[in-house]
């Protein structure tokens, strides 16, 4: 039987959408995580969108009629500013990919997305947990401390699933819809 999932009464607000760094790769590469692994980022984030950019396709047939699609996204978060010293591991992680110049690999996180208005019976979270790879952006702009930007472009799969807010498990929608959610 497929997850019912309710949304909250009234208007969402931002706060309850919610961003994990999954600390542990392993972790996040298995969705084997629990709120030991998760670190939330936000703190003194002012802007934090997640950009669909759609890849797009635009033709014309012989009768001149136009046509349009969209055939995939390429879906980015942009984070601005990061506070090194006040977002913990995540910020660490961002600092030390700036001051070794990452590339390939050691840009890669994981990271779980968590949607607290949406919720199933017994309490779990609609969320996904998917890959990102950082794009580093400025470094110590700002003058209220280190700040940096970047961007997270999310590659792979996105998996669906459930957030137990209560113990940080994650499980995906295909064990979800054969669980009880009670």
């Amino acid at each position: 039987m497929a997850t019912t999932w309710t949304y909250k009464t009234g208007e969402a607000e931002r706060k309850d959408f919610a961003v994990y760094y999954i600390t542990d790769k392993e972790a996040g590469e298995d969705q084997s995580f629990t709120s030991a692994d998760l670190e939330v980022i936000g703190l003194g984030i002012e802007d934090m969108p997640i950009s669909p950019n759609a890849t797009t396709e635009e033709t014309q047939d012989i009768l001149g009629n136009n046509n349009f699609a969209i055939t995939a996204y390429a879906e980015t978060m942009e984070v601005t500013p990061l506070r090194v010293g006040r977002n913990g591991k995540y910020a660490e992680f961002i600092d030390s990919c700036i001051e070794n110049r990452a590339v390939l690999d050691d840009l890669e996180a994981w990271y779980l997305c968590v949607k607290r208005y949406k919720t199933a019976t017994g309490g779990k979270c609609r969320a996904w947990v998917q890959k990102g790879i950082v794009e580093l952006g400025d470094f110590a702009s700002g003058l209220t401390g280190v700040e940096s930007t970047h961007t997270v472009h999310y590659v792979g799969e996105r998996i669906l699933g459930g957030w137990d807010p209560s113990t940080g498990s994650f499980t995906a929608d295909s064990e979800l819809d054969t669980a009880s959610l009670i």
